[in-house]
């Protein structure tokens, strides 16, 4: 009886340990400056619109995946989740009218390797939402 008490001891200690181990290996949720820096896409199907950002420092690089046509920002974070981009560069005809803009950007909430957010180009009131991606 002596015997089995150590035992069981040494299976409850193995037991807890896996357990911790099992848990603790899981991916901590996403926050806003999980989105800081990296790769991401928006894609709406809808109006066949496709977009590479890729983040950096305080560079933000645009690809349009369909056209090719690259746009570059500086990027500037007012607080963990709000940002702002300066349209500095691009090479598509439709954005080149951004340059010399700022868009202001809150991102408004995040679920796994995505975030929503609401973006309205300082001068207007027209408030734009959509959904980014994280690709890597």
């Amino acid at each position: 009886m002596t015997d089995i008490i150590p035992m069981i001891s040494n299976r409850l200690k193995l037991l807890i340990g896996l357990m911790f181990l099992f848990v603790s290996c899981k991916e901590a949720p996403k926050t806003c400056e999980s989105f800081h820096q990296g790769t991401f896409e928006i894609k709406r199907p809808a109006d066949d619109y496709a977009v590479r950002i890729e983040r950096k420092d305080s560079l933000q690089i645009e690809t349009n995946l369909n056209t090719g046509a690259v746009t570059k920002a500086i990027v500037r974070w007012d607080n963990i989740c709000n940002y702002q981009l300066e349209y500095i560069e691009s090479t598509s005809e439709h954005a080149v009218n951004l340059i010399g803009k700022v868009l202001i950007v809150r991102i408004v909430s995040i679920s796994g390797d995505n975030y929503t957010y609401e973006a309205v180009l300082r001068g207007t009131q027209t408030v734009t939402k959509g959904v980014i991606t994280a690709v890597d």
